[in-house]
Formats: C-alpha cells, sequence, structure tokens
C-alpha cells in the first residue's frame, strides 16, 4: 500500500509543487495516565494501550469476555511495543510517511470491505477510539514498510538465474498442490518467552475460530511485513514451506485455519484462502445449484438491516449494500463482523430450520441458494434481509497454471524481504530496552 514517488512533470518548468503534509508519528512522548511499558524510554500509556484495544475489538468483531480480554491487552501491548520500535527506527533514519500516504491506505481498506470511510470512521468513534489513533495504526504500518525497503530494498537483486531456477523447481513441482496463503508470525525472541508468546498464538487462533477476520487480526498482531496486506504471503507450493507448516495447509479447506504452529523463528497462524490442484488435473464442472428438499433442515444466519418506510433512494443504498455483502462474505463466521460494522443492524444466528417452514418465495430462494452462500437479500416489512447458509459447500478444484517470469521474480523478491524484515525486528527487540509494567 507505499505509495510510489509522484513523477517529474513533462511540461517544461512546471510550478514547484507544495511539499506533502507529514504525518507526525511520534515517539517522544512523556506524558501519561498510568504507565503500560517502557520501550526505550518511550511511555506507552494504559490510555494509549486501552485506545488500541478497543480499536482492535471495534476492527476485529471479536467480542471479549472477563476472561479473554487480558489475554487480548496482553497481545495488543506486544504489538504496540513493536510498533514503537519499528517507529524510533524510521525517526533514527529520518523515514516518515504522509497525510497523503494514510488517505490512500485508508481507502483501499475501504475498497476491500465495501465501506464508506465514514462508516468505517464511525465505528472506530463508537468504540471511543480517537481517528488519530486510528490512522497512527496505519501510518506506522505504512513507515514500517518504507523502513525495511531502505534497509534492503536495494540489496536484494533477483537475476535471470534465480527465476529460472524457480521456475525451474515450479515445473517440478507442478505435479503437486498449490496453497493461496495468509499468515499470523509471533516471534520467540528469547527461549523464556516462549509460554507467553505460545499462549498468545492460542488466543489469537481462539479469535480467528470466533469470526475475527483474519486481515484485521493479522495487521494488529503478525510480526511479519506481511501484516500490512493482512498477512497475504501468495501462493506456495506443498513440500515450500517447513514441514511442520505444509502438513497442516494440506489438511484444510479453502477458508479454514490452522492452529498455532510452532516452526523456526516462532509461531504462525495460517489461513488456506485457495487451494490449486496439480498441473494437468481433470477438473469436472461444478454443478448448478438444484432444488432440494424443502424438508430437510439447513443451519442459517440472519442479518436484518432495519428500515421503516425507506424512501426509493434509501432502499436503492441498501440494495447496493446487500449485494455487496452477498458478494463478499465467504463464511457465516463473517456475518457477526459485518453486523458490528453496521450500526443498528441486527445479527440472529437461526439454526437448523426447514425451508418449508417459511414463505414461497424465501423457501424457493433458499433451496435455489448453494451451501455456504448468501440467498438473494430482499426487503420484508422489518428491512433488508440477509439470509445465510451455513452448511459447508462443495469444495471447488481448480488446475494449477505456471506463473509469468515478471510474477515469479516479485514473489521472489518479497519472500526475501519477508525473511530479512523478520530478522530486522528480532534484533530491534533484542537490543531494545522494554519494561512491562
Amino acid at each position: 500500500m507505499e505509495a510510489s514517488a509522484a513523477p517529474p512533470g513533462a511540461a517544461p518548468e512546471p510550478p514547484p509543487a507544495p511539499a506533502p503534509e507529514r504525518v507526525i508519528i511520534s515517539a517522544d512522548k512523556t506524558i501519561s495516565t498510568g504507565v503500560a511499558a517502557i520501550v526505550n524510554d518511550y511511555v506507552i500509556s494504559n490510555y494509549d494501550l486501552d485506545q488500541r484495544v478497543n480499536l482492535f475489538l471495534a476492527t476485529s468483531g471479536v467480542r471479549a469476555t472477563a476472561e479473554t480480554l487480558a489475554q487480548i491487552r496482553a497481545q495488543v501491548l506486544r504489538s504496540v511495543e513493536d510498533e514503537i520500535l519499528e517507529l524510533q527506527e524510521a525517526a533514527k533514519h529520518k523515514i516518515n510517511v504522509t497525510k497523503a500516504d494514510v488517505d490512500k491506505a485508508l481507502q483501499n481498506i475501504s475498497m476491500e470491505n465495501h465501506l464508506p470511510i465514514e462508516q468505517i470512521l464511525a465505528t472506530v468513534m463508537n468504540a471511543g477510539v480517537s481517528v488519530d489513533t486510528f490512522r497512527q495504526q496505519i501510518g506506522a504500518q505504512l513507515l514500517w514498510q518504507k523502513v525495511v525497503a531502505a534497509r534492503y530494498g536495494t540489496d536484494i537483486l533477483v537475476n535471470d538465474q534465480q527465476v529460472t531456477d524457480a521456475m525451474e523447481r515450479l515445473r517440478k513441482g507442478a505435479d503437486k498442490p498449490q496453497f493461496l496463503v495468509s499468515e499470523i508470525f509471533i516471534a520467540v525472541d528469547r527461549p523464556e518467552d516462549e509460554a507467553a508468546v505460545g499462549m498468545s498464538a492460542k488466543q489469537i487462533a481462539d479469535q480467528l475460530g470466533q469470526g475475527a477476520p483474519f486481515a484485521t487480526v493479522a495487521g494488529q498482531f503478525s510480526q511479519s511485513p506481511s501484516a500490512a496486506d493482512g498477512g497475504d504471503i501468495g501462493w506456495v507450493v506443498q513440500g515450500q514451506l517447513a514441514d511442520d507448516i505444509d502438513l497442516s495447509l494440506s489438511k484444510l479447506r479453502p477458508g479454514q485455519t490452522t492452529g498455532p504452529i510452532r516452526s523456526e523463528g516462532g509461531y504462525y497462524v495460517l489461513l488456506l484462502r485457495d487451494r490449486r490442484e496439480p498441473i494437468g488435473t481433470m477438473i469436472e464442472e461444478a454443478p448448478q445449484a438444484a432444488m432440494g428438499d424443502p424438508e430437510i433442515a439447513i443451519p442459517l444466519d440472519r442479518l436484518l438491516i432495519p428500515l421503516v418506510n425507506p424512501d426509493p433512494m434509501t432502499k436503492d443504498r441498501a440494495t447496493q449494500l446487500g449485494a455487496n455483502i452477498r458478494n463478499n462474505v465467504r463464511t457465516c463466521a463473517d456475518l457477526p463482523t459485518v453486523a458490528s460494522q453496521l450500526q443498528g443492524s441486527l445479527y440472529t444466528k437461526l439454526g437448523l430450520m426447514k425451508p418449508a417452514a417459511f414463505a414461497e418465495d424465501l423457501r424457493d430462494r433458499l433451496l435455489k441458494t448453494d451451501p455456504g452462500k448468501v440467498v438473494e437479500p430482499y426487503f420484508s416489512p422489518a428491512g433488508l434481509e440477509i439470509i445465510m447458509r451455513c452448511d459447508t459447500p462443495p469444495q471447488r478444484l481448480v488446475a494449477f497454471t505456471l506463473p509469468s517470469r515478471a510474477e515469479l521474480e516479485q514473489q521472489l523478491f518479497v519472500q526475501q524481504m519477508t525473511v530479512l524484515a523478520k530478522s530486522y525486528l528480532r534484533d530491534l527487540r533484542r537490543n531494545a530496552v522494554v519494561e512491562t509494567r
């Protein structure tokens, strides 16, 4: 999401452009309302920590309990400590981000979630979080990307021979499955941290199991540079990753996550977003949805967006919103998160219900909808109704095709950058003085 430098103007002697407005992300604050931690003399106040915890809860959809809140606070504090180390390193090298950088990243978040920026900011503020806190977190992620790129970008050279060798390895592995993976990585920097980090990784896996969106949690907690992209690490070939990670991936269906995996450097939690079968696999065409038995119960969830006598413009906007939700919700576990982002909406887990119990129109819609999909939204006297089938959809198979050389070169660059960035942050933490209160 990093903004590239503007190209020089084509016109002769263009007027000078105003200097870009920098985002002030300070690592020199001394005023506090009670100390949560101190990182190299920088004070993280309890207020700062509360803001970040509330931000995580607002954007992730996780509903904290008395039992889980302490662990969530510990996870958030760890991520804030790492963020301060990253900011201090950026200040040391005089690297900054601009307001335009943050605005662009916020616009990307809006587009990816199919929600207007105003609604996202309203959700944040309704949770008692200042917009500045939200923007500063986004800015810090962009800043770390710039720091890593400045440190290693010119040192990573992917030559033609490396691309050729990688292409040959892909050809040799083309008879193996391919996995589209997102990661959350939490480092174990010292042996004495093993138990605490393992507990944090388990808590993160539990939150994902409760419906927290993977990309949001990765952006908050992962210590890999991929966190800025929601944890996305792209396509990997079976056998390319460490054996323990590879084995866990092979057991997943698309949309499922692993539990915490202890591997080199720390703990991983992985999301399998998609899977491709070996090259040349004959893929049967997916069957068309067919009318089922109305007497067979189906697990259902419901999202209601209340509307009372909506005018035509409001109804049109609601129709567009319903279409966006239908197109982007992957599983029923996503609906509580959507509900938390739509003020006034109501989420209900309907459980097992027979289509025959509904009115004819809804019954037919249910039976024509594939398992695991959202029924075409419709209006009832209560408002816009979004009903989702929660039964398991059939696995969709896709055969592997070789990437282009340009695509492979970019993948190799990102892989090398990720390895170096993990080492960079680990060294910063090991050399830091971090006191947790």
